[in-house]
């Protein structure tokens, strides 16, 4: 079964209200997400930090081009989710949804989405 076969679009919220170093906070479906723009594009995260799952709309911070969980200061790299860490920990990057826009709107496909994963504290080798 292709990944088309699996698509969900359904709209998040009008483009003109994603304003830059803004996370918007979203439910789509039953997924929460965080949208925001990042190198001019729309971006859509699921709305929780991959360390222990708090929400991104509410300790999360994106500056620049960084996101950042004010929980436990953990960073991401805003264009693409992924964990910014001195070693590549891929299992610690943000869960990311494709967004398109039609006719004004964001849509993301949530059908596409692999299930929510919070990375146990165990599971991360020190540096």
């Amino acid at each position: 079964m292709s990944a088309e076969t699996n698509s969900n679009w359904q709209a998040a919220l009008p483009v003109s209200q994603v304003v830059d170093l803004v996370l918007h906070a979203v439910t789509v479906g039953e997924h929460k997400l965080v949208l925001l723009r990042a190198d001019g594009e729309v971006r859509a995260y699921r709305d929780a930090c991959p360390h222990e799952g708090f929400p991104l709309s509410v300790h999360g911070e994106h500056q620049d081009f960084v996101i950042m969980c004010r929980k436990h200061l953990w960073e991401f790299d805003a264009a693409t989710g992924e964990h910014i860490s001195r070693i590549p920990r891929p299992q610690c990057n943000l869960q990311r949804y494709p967004v398109r826009e039609v006719d004004g709107m964001i849509e993301v496909d949530v059908g596409t989405a692999p299930p929510p994963t919070l990375v146990p504290v165990s599971s991360i080798k020190p540096i």
